[in-house]
């Protein structure tokens, strides 16, 4: 998903010296780390219940947690680019390793809200340039010929990363508890620096690549410019709300809920939702070339996700096999968004790639920091006082519908906004 999510220009001077087959090693770490981060930013999913069961927190705060994530991710979306032609991918990769790494041993060990607020926003800060480093590795040695492909595949790799934060982790949650779950994977963080720093090269020669960054600031100005840069972000930030609200937070609650099944069965939801779009990924992609056409298959996306989503939420008595079904077909459908990325790129002079790509994935990654407490805080507000034993909060199913009824507004609001974006396809843009 996360997507998450920003590129870099595709072009690279340097000619391989190196056995072409490396390369794919080369990525697949780069691969490697993306998934681990994407681990980090949906376990909250399957820790809500213990979270605010040790912190003695509401769904407001347990959302606030969660989304100190995104406070340290999203501002640093534009700067990774330069940082990354600055410093190179495997120092940058190796570096962004650590500090979620350090975070995740923080979370673990946190007593206090404050401290699990600063864990995650290392967290955050540490997973900001994932997707940049790994596109940039592909770059210089996958040589991809088609954007959206290489976009849509990479990003495949972040939601396998969140199909792993979701059942094999509510197992490990189950089995040992909550802290003791994220110092395991604190542990494995531990593993990804040193495949990172030991096999990941920036170059294919071991020539360093030259930099330009005194372009970002006329790069940036050229793309808020674009009014076309403001459409497609705003596209790409409510559809990302099926996924930052219910993937990565509040599905496995609200299906525990409503169900009355274990977290680690409940955590399934969000594993079929990652599985749907880890596949919708490359195929809307292919779809989108096949059609030669951004802003259909975009539309498309928007409109299909809706009702999966509406059965799931205000359907009664739908079996439990059938919800994972209709989960997965929304991921799947919700897979097509990916194209934001390549419409973006497509709109903008071709200079500013990374600069374009890291304003998108800003808006993008700005719906976590808007809709996981957003939706804690509707929660709250329709709860009726009622408190478990353990004197946790009892939501109701119906205090958890009233606040998912966000996801098909925003999917039609991106529908809308679709309906004013400009066909981006190279072969049939129009000038504007």
């Amino acid at each position: 998903m996360s997507q998450n999510t920003q590129t870099l220009t595709m072009t690279s001077s340097v000619k391989p010296v190196v056995g072409a087959g490396y390369g794919w090693v080369v990525w697949g770490c780069a691969a490697l780390f993306y998934l681990y981060e994407y681990i980090l930013r949906v376990s909250p999913s399957v820790m809500t219940q213990d979270m605010a069961l040790d912190f003695g927190a509401t769904s407001t705060m347990i959302g606030v947690i969660a989304s100190y994530y995104y406070y340290a991710y999203v501002p640093l979306q534009i700067p990774c680019g330069v940082i990354v032609d600055w410093l190179g991918a495997r120092r940058v990769i190796t570096f962004s390793a650590i500090l979620c790494t350090v975070g995740s041993f923080m979370f673990s060990y946190a007593t206090t809200v404050e401290a699990s607020k600063i864990a995650r926003f290392l967290m955050g800060a540490g997973s900001a340039c994932a997707y940049l480093s790994t596109m940039k590795v592909a770059s210089v040695w996958l040589r991809p010929e088609r954007f959206a492909m290489i976009a849509g595949v990479t990003m495949m790799m972040g939601t396998l990363g969140g199909l792993f934060g979701g059942a094999p982790f509510a197992y490990l949650i189950e089995s040992y508890g909550w802290r003791e779950a994220m110092f395991i994977l604190a542990s494995c963080g531990v593993s990804v620096i040193l495949v990172c720093w030991f096999l990941i090269k920036d170059s294919a020669s071991n020539e360093p690549q030259s930099t330009e960054s005194d372009g970002l600031l006329v790069g940036l100005k050229s793309v808020v410019r674009n009014p076309q840069s403001w459409l497609i972000g705003i596209y790409g930030g409510l559809m990302y709300v099926p996924i930052s609200a219910f993937a990565e937070l509040w599905g496995t609650p609200y299906l525990m809920r409503l169900y009355n099944i274990s977290n680690e069965k409940a955590s399934l939801s969000s594993a079929m939702v990652f599985v749907g779009m880890a596949l919708g990924c490359p195929l809307f992609a292919a779809i989108s070339d096949k059609i030669k056409s951004r802003i259909k298959v975009m539309s498309w996306a928007a409109l299909l996700t809706i009702p999966p989503f509406m059965a799931v939420i205000y359907i009664p008595n739908i079996p439990l096999e059938i919800t994972f079904a209709l989960l997965f077909i929304a991921g799947l459908v919700c897979g097509g968004q990916i194209l934001y990325f390549a419409a973006a790129k497509e709109i903008n002079n071709p200079s500013y790639s990374g600069t374009t790509i890291g304003f998108t994935n800003a808006f993008v990654m700005v719906s976590g920091v808007i809709f996981q407490p957003l939706l804690g805080l509707m929660i709250d507000l329709a709860w009726d006082g009622l408190v478990n034993a353990d004197g946790t909060p009892m939501y109701s199913i119906g205090d958890y519908q009233q606040a998912m009824v966000t996801i098909p507004i925003c999917m039609v609001a991106a529908w809308i906004v679709m309906l004013f974006v400009k066909e981006t396809f190279p072969a049939t843009k129009t000038e504007h």
